[in-house]
């Protein structure tokens, strides 16, 4: 299931790296690697040339997930395995688990772990849900047919060998060993290698997203983080709520969206004449700090909802005036809640 060093490193385009270094017999590098400008990551930095695959697959909800579109805007890192993995893939998804644990709330925000099973005979969305909640409930777990699944390796540049057509038992599946890490635009960033580490992964994906911001001087720097949406009481409507943050300059939510309702609108309830009334209202002030959706006050209506189930998630949309949009996913909760 391993990668070699010279085979990673063809598949990266760097073989030509790997020959000059052992040319040197280790003695003194040469001038030009020398001169190089010191990497701020630890990890190997891949070309922009590298784009995140654009496949839809399914996820543990059972429904259509589109890779590339769902990972617009976040830093996404992508793992290529299967859940009856003896070593690799348990370890790389607790390296995960830890680095994103190491993250603030705004910097989980803006990262998603995804895993594509090599192995969709036996992974299905249930097992997927089952295995990658045992490390973060968070994390992506994509399955669907071989050959969409070797398309998607394939554009990566992450080797699979899926199980023959009559393999039974507990059989193994090779796969490589890697995590491929994309930015918000859905260029290649980074490579995170086998037992890379916890520390070493959360200290890479905080420099990236500070020189992402960098690179974006115009981003307002607002998370949005605690999205649930509740099961509909009718089937009319039902409510949304969230938090958002903002850490940087003043912004407004000038609106949201969402493919399981026919519209959502925002309202807000206040205490009027002695009696709580509710009123819609078209912009929220983000100022910098924090603005809570919650009951009594600020929410969203889900106007006509559908499949909006207990144990799914519900995709919602929001359109900031200078953020622009930002993508979550709500989680679905009991109607009381």
């Amino acid at each position: 299931m391993r990668t070699s060093v010279r085979s990673l490193l063809s598949g990266l385009g760097l073989a030509g790296a790997l020959a000059a270094t052992a040319a040197c017999g280790g003695g003194q590098r040469p001038a030009v690697e020398a001169a190089a400008p010191a990497s701020p990551y630890k990890a190997t930095r891949l070309p922009a040339s590298y784009k995140i695959p654009q496949v839809t697959l399914t996820g543990t909800d059972g429904k259509p997930h589109d890779l590339a579109e769902r990972a617009r805007g976040k830093v996404t890192l992508l793992f290529f395995g299967f859940t009856h993995c003896p070593d690799i893939c348990p370890t790389t998804m607790a390296d995960a688990a830890g680095a994103m644990s190491l993250l603030s709330p705004r910097e989980r925000a803006r990262t998603q772990v995804v895993f594509v099973t090599a192995d969709p005979r036996r992974d299905g969305p249930a097992v997927l849900k089952d295995f990658l909640g045992r490390f973060d409930p968070s994390f992506v777990g994509l399955t669907g047919p071989v050959k969409e699944i070797r398309r998607a390796a394939a554009d990566a540049k992450v080797p699979i060998t899926p199980p023959p057509a009559d393999a039974r038992g507990n059989y193994q599946v090779s796969h490589g060993s890697n995590v491929m890490v994309y930015g918000p635009d859905g260029s290649g960033r980074l490579m995170f290698p086998y037992q890379f580490g916890s520390a070493d992964m959360a200290r890479d994906l905080r420099t990236l997203l500070a020189r992402e911001d960098a690179a974006a001087p115009g981003r307002t720097g607002i998370a949005v983080t605690g999205a649930r949406v509740r099961v509909p009481s009718t089937p009319d409507v039902t409510a949304g709520y969230l938090t958002l943050t903002n850490d940087g300059a003043p912004d407004s939510l000038t609106g949201v969206s969402s493919p399981a309702a026919g519209s959502v609108e925002m309202h807000r309830m206040e205490m009027g004449h002695g009696s709580m009334r509710m009123e819609q209202v078209k912009t929220v002030p983000v100022p910098r700090g924090t603005v809570r959706f919650e009951k009594g006050g600020l929410h969203l209506m889900l106007m006509r909802p559908r499949g909006v189930e207990q144990g799914r998630t519900v995709p919602l949309v929001l359109r900031f005036a200078k953020a622009g949009e930002i993508r979550v996913e709500a989680t679905v909760v009991p109607a009381g809640s």
